[in-house]
């Protein structure tokens, strides 16, 4: 009886020792393959990109964007085209032009100042510049103004300033009136 049950524990040894190695194998496929479809992948997100790349460079209502373009900037070119929604430009005393695209019927002040924080956020991203801009404090002490207009009523529609398509946009540093 005992060299029953000594064979019995050496037969169950062994079926641990295959299991066990049956289970490393297949985490060594499985890896292998993991490996494969993450190269399968990267191979495709950069032949993906590369296509649109040259799509956008071609296109002559594209051609003006960079190169790691978003979606929304995309959309808001071809809304521009469509004339749905006008580009006005942001000139900053050291710094380039920003354009920015807005809706053309409905935006406010307000909108036009939170799409120049999310452009210039997005500027700053591309640039790779590790800057915070507190907006509080730049529209405490500044305005925005188009030919020596001040835009300052954040619920007034841009039509009303007579702002159109194109047009040029400044900061201009708000004067305190003491008494």
């Amino acid at each position: 009886m005992d060299a029953i049950e000594i064979k019995e524990q050496d037969s169950s040894c062994n079926v641990d020792k295959v299991d066990s190695k049956m289970d490393a194998k297949q985490d060594k496929i499985m890896s292998n393959e993991n490996t494969k479809s993450d190269r399968n992948h990267q191979e495709l997100v950069k032949l993906t990109k590369e296509a649109l790349d040259k799509l956008i460079d071609s296109d002559p209502f594209l051609s003006g964007l960079p190169l790691n373009v978003t979606v929304e900037e995309i959309k808001a070119q071809i809304a521009v085209a469509q004339g749905q929604a006008i580009m006005l430009f942001l000139i900053r005393k050291h710094l380039p032009k920003l354009s920015i695209v807005v809706p053309t019927h409905t935006t406010t002040v307000l909108d036009l100042k939170k799409a120049i924080k999310r452009h210039t956020n997005l500027y700053f991203k591309r640039e790779n510049i590790k800057k915070k801009i507190s907006w509080k404090h730049v529209w405490k002490k500044y305005n925005l103004c188009f030919e020596n207009i001040h835009l300052t009523n954040d619920n007034k529609n841009l039509k009303a300033y007579g702002i159109s398509n194109k047009a040029e946009l400044y900061y201009i540093k708000k004067y305190i009136r003491r008494k």
